[in-house]
C-alpha cells in the first residue's frame, strides 16, 4: 500500500556494532522470549534504545539482514528445545523485532502457527507503533481478525503520549516525511485491535508532564490495559 519508495530508520549504532543474526532473545528468563523479526523501522523515536544500546544488554540485535522465515522458524524451534531441555515451560512470546514488526504482516502468520504448535497455552503478543498498519498492511480491520484467529493474543501498542503535537515530534512518525495522522491511526489500530479479541495494553514513556490519571482514564476509556515505562539511558555497549 505503499505510495512511493520509503525511508526507514535502523538507529544510529547501525555500522558501529557488529551485525549478527539474533532472532530470539530472553530478557525475563526462560518462560519468556522475544523475537527480533526486523530492524527497519518507520519511525525515528527520540529515546529509541537502537540510538544507544545494541539489545538491552542481553544480546547484539542488529541483523546482518531480515530473516528468512525459514531462519525465524528454526530459531523458534531452536528455542523451543533449549526450553524444554531446562524443564521450564513457556508462557509468552513477545514479537517485536529491533523495528516494526508490521512491515513483515504476512509471515506474522507461519511464525504465529509454530509457536502454537510447539507450546500449549502460551501468550502471542505484538509490539508495535500501531499506524503503520494503515500505511503497509490495510485500511479495514479484517486483516486483524485474521491475526486474531491465527493465535496472537495480544498487541502492546507503543503510544507514549495523550498528547498529537507532540506524537509526532516524539515519535516522529513517517521520519522526514512525517505523517501528521499516526496519533489517530495508532488510537484506532488499538480499537479495532480490542474489536478483533485481542488483550491491547498501550505504552508509554515517563516523560515529563505525563500524567497517570489522565492516562488511567484514556485507557479506561478504550477499555485498554497500559503501561508507563521509565525512560532508560542506555550506553553504547
Amino acid at each position: 500500500m505503499t505510495e512511493k519508495q520509503d525511508y526507514f530508520n535502523f538507529g544510529n549504532l547501525r555500522g558501529k556494532v557488529p551485525f549478527e543474526k539474533n532472532i530470539v532473545y530472553y530478557r525475563r528468563g526462560l518462560d519468556e522470549f522475544s523475537l527480533n523479526i526486523t530492524n527497519a523501522c518507520p519511525n525515528d523515536c527520540r529515546f529509541c534504545i537502537r540510538n544507544t544500546n545494541r539489545g538491552w544488554g542481553v544480546s547484539n540485535l542488529y541483523l546482518t539482514e531480515d530473516p528468512s522465515i525459514e531462519e525465524i522458524l528454526n530459531a523458534i524451534d531452536f528455542a523451543t528445545q533449549r526450553i524444554r531441555d531446562c524443564g521450564e515451560r513457556l508462557r509468552k512470546v513477545k514479537i517485536c523485532g529491533y523495528g516494526e514488526p508490521l512491515l513483515r504482516f504476512n509471515d506474522l502468520f507461519p511464525i504465529i502457527e509454530r509457536i502454537k504448535q510447539n507450546h500449549d497455552n502460551v501468550q502471542v503478543q505484538l509490539t508495535t507503533t500501531g499506524w503503520p498498519y494503515f500505511k503497509y498492511v490495510s485500511s479495514e480491520g479484517e486483516r486483524l481478525r485474521d491475526i486474531s484467529k491465527a493465535g496472537l493474543t495480544e498487541v502492546y501498542l507503543s503510544l507514549n503520549t495523550l498528547d498529537r503535537a507532540k506524537y509526532i515530534g516524539l515519535v516522529r512518525p513517517g521520519i522526514d516525511d512525517l505523517r501528521v495522522t499516526a496519533f489517530d491511526e495508532a488510537i484506532k489500530f488499538g480499537v479495532l485491535a480490542k474489536e478483533a479479541g485481542l488483550v491491547v495494553t498501550v505504552g508509554f514513556i515517563g516523560i515529563a508532564g505525563l500524567e497517570e490519571d489522565k492516562v488511567e482514564r484514556f485507557a479506561s476509556e478504550f477499555g485498554f490495559k497500559y503501561k508507563i515505562r521509565r525512560l532508560e539511558r542506555w550506553e553504547h555497549t
